[in-house]
């Protein structure tokens, strides 16, 4: 059996294992140090996936994967140099804006790449090892997980290996099964646009991103559209960031200009006017490079944005997308390694569920309840928590392998009823969130089908939460805090296949009270990552943020 350990070491750093072309193990570090975004070298994930794999040393370890930094193609380097040729000519005053993106990237980048390379002299894996474009990574993670033979595939995000945003054309029966179409630098940045819009709205760049989404769908993109045609303009395949007083192609800081810019605007129309930008650029790019291509691949840190994936999804020459479930940088190890093994003629297939983490020992429970002072709910599990619904009660969830990706999918999460709207508030409130987006739904393909306009089962957006989709007024009435103020949720869609028992709850719950759904929300306070062990959950537990708690298959509530 051949096994392969794919590693990423920048935010979110993470690790994978395959076994020949299987997937078997994938967690990133933030879940063992409990800091969100952990950018550190992911000793622990790598001596977990180890351990629980039953592999004693790095020895055995056939192929060691990276693709967070590897430097520059011939090809890059000749759009860098092209660029700076226009930047000269068009904004001279405001080289040193480029220059200085330049040389952040390569002193920033060296540091991290010693990194791996360090670990791996000191390991002594040099011939085992081997590194990709961090773009090839994105790219390969989200077409070979794909379930489509032939796709367009595009990566974006704020910046890696000098692009910002790539298109491919993907053929899986090729031995180098990437080609790759167009490449914009890391100048032009549609991850830095909307994160600087995040910071000067007041949130944290490259975190909060999704409060702009949410917020947007308050505003009036018209009042705001042309300021940021300021910032970042497009013409057929030439995206151009328009360095100076507008826009920086770094997080931060602000000029003075744009800062007063802003404030003759509310905050939801500037959020309106950046959303709609974003999504009109990758329509048109889209639009214009597609060809006959029926299917779009996606991954990177703009594929976060779920109203933007909706979009793209609506497109007439888009039969169908797929955005890799962990689409950010933690990403980047899946794609290394599936990218190698591909070329070496193992058979990636297309990914069925993320569950793939980390899994707690189910014999610590008992030591938890008398640690806890908790009380077991043994007979009619389902009753009780449908009641305890009724009674405005809120459980949480850890069970089986935790899932690889930002989504909580059933197995680190929150789950509560969906027509009290007034738990947008006090929820969040629990979970010291701000939140301007209601919280998602899960529900049972065959409610979905009653719940959505052109719902389609075999949409894997649809299983990983990574797309909107149109509520119909039935599903806006009976699960009203789970609809977006533009008649979309972000729904989860489950089969009795993959998870019996919430099949069956979401099933019965709605025979008992006409709800099409319950609320599925990650398991974690605010700027914390999702809960990894039994313990951390139970710390949760114990502060009042939810009132039951599943361990595995066994319920549990607080003795009186």
């Amino acid at each position: 059996m051949f096994k392969t350990l794919g590693i990423t070491n920048s935010i979110n750093s993470s690790a994978a294992l395959f076994f020949d072309g299987n997937l078997v193990s994938a967690v990133s570090e933030e879940s063992f140090s409990r800091k969100k975004n952990d950018d550190g070298f992911p000793f622990e994930s790598i001596n977990y996936i180890l351990k629980k794999n039953k592999i004693k040393c790095l020895n055995e370890i056939d192929c060691v994967t990276y693709s967070w930094y590897k430097g520059y193609t011939p090809e890059v380097l000749k759009n860098i140099l092209q660029r700076y040729k226009l930047e000269l000519k068009k904004n001279k005053k405001n080289i040193k804006i480029f220059e200085n993106r330049l040389d952040v990237e390569i002193k920033r980048d060296k540091k991290k790449r010693q990194e791996i390379d360090i670990w791996i002299k000191k390991n002594r894996l040099e011939n085992k090892f081997l590194d990709f474009y961090h773009h090839e990574g994105h790219a390969l993670s989200a077409t070979l997980f794909s379930p489509f033979n032939k796709s367009l595939c595009v990566t974006c995000d704020a910046r890696g290996d000098f692009e910002s945003l790539v298109i491919w054309d993907f053929d899986r029966k090729r031995k180098n099964c990437l080609k790759k179409i167009l490449s914009i630098p890391s100048n032009d940045s549609l991850g830095f646009f909307y994160a600087r819009i995040t910071g000067l709205l007041g949130f944290k760049p490259n975190r909060h991103e999704g409060k702009i989404t949410g917020l947007a769908a308050y505003g009036d993109s018209r009042k705001t559209l042309s300021l940021m045609k300021k910032m970042i303009s497009i013409k057929k395949d030439k995206l151009i960031g328009n360095n100076g007083d507008y826009f920086k192609p770094f997080f931060k800081p602000y000029s003075k200009k744009i800062l007063k810019e802003i404030k003759k605007y509310k905050k939801e129309d500037i959020a309106a006017g950046a959303q709609k930008h974003l999504e009109d650029i990758l329509k048109s790019l889209v639009r214009y490079n597609i060809g006959k291509r029926k299917y779009l691949c996606l991954a990177g840190g703009v594929f976060s944005n779920v109203k933007l994936n909706y979009e793209l999804k609506k497109l007439k020459t888009v039969k169908r997308i797929f955005v890799q479930p962990q689409m950010g940088d933690g990403g980047l190890c899946l794609g290394s390694a599936a990218g190698f093994l591909h070329k070496n003629g193992f058979k990636i297939n297309s990914l069925k569920n993320c569950k793939i983490g980390f899994q707690n020992n189910p014999s610590e429970i008992i030591k938890l309840i008398t640690k806890y002072r908790l009380k077991e709910i043994k007979s009619n599990k389902v009753g009780y928590i449908i009641n305890s619904f009724i009674q405005g009660k809120v459980l949480g969830i850890i069970k089986g392998k935790m899932e690889f990706g930002p989504r909580a999918l059933l197995n680190r999460s929150i789950i509560y009823k969906t027509s009290d709207v007034t738990c947008n508030d006090w929820l969040n409130k629990r979970m010291k969130r701000t939140e301007f987006m209601p919280f998602a739904p899960v529900t049972t393909e065959k409610l979905a089908k009653k719940s959505f306009l052109n719902f389609d089962q075999n949409d894997p957006t649809m299983q990983f939460m990574t797309s909107t989709i149109l509520c119909k007024e039935i599903f806006k009435k009976k699960s009203p805090a789970v609809c977006h103020v533009d008649n979309t949720a972000r729904p989860q869609i489950i089969f009795q296949k993959d998870d019996n028992f919430m099949y069956k709850l979401i099933q019965e719950w709605n025979k008992k009270t006409g709800e099409l759904s319950l609320i599925n929300t990650s398991f974690n306070s605010h700027e914390e990552p999702i809960v990894r062990t039994y313990e951390d959950g139970l710390k949760e537990f114990k502060k009042g943020v939810i009132d039951l708690i599943m361990l595995e298959n066994r319920l549990f509530e607080k003795r009186k």
